[in-house]
């Protein structure tokens, strides 16, 4: 059994939709096709706030107005307080589920 792989989706205008596990087919002689679904690449968009594909690589499509003002709404909604006891609660959830590195 093989680890599950992603690949990122992309809709009709090449906007990043979501991550879609890459499949692998075995045939009757006992070999595996690997099948990467359409509209999909194995390059992650990292963290653009709306990745566009280009065919070769993601790019990002959101104007610089728009990422501003997400940033601006997230530093207005918390405090560095309130981002401290998340990163903290993040932290710890990942020790109880034993993903620590």
């Amino acid at each position: 059994m093989t680890e599950q792989e992603w690949a990122y989706q992309y809709d009709e205008n090449f906007i990043y939709d979501c991550p879609v596990e890459i499949q692998y087919i075995e045939d009757e002689d006992g070999n595996m096709t690997r099948i990467v679904p359409e509209n999909a690449t194995e390059i992650s968009p990292g963290d653009l706030v709306q990745a566009k594909w280009t065919g070769t690589e993601w790019i990002e499509n959101a104007s610089a107005e728009y990422i501003e003002s997400l940033e601006a709404t997230d530093s207005a909604d918390e405090s560095d307080g309130t981002k401290a006891l998340k990163a903290v609660a993040d932290i710890l959830e990942t020790v109880v589920r034993g993903d620590a590195g």
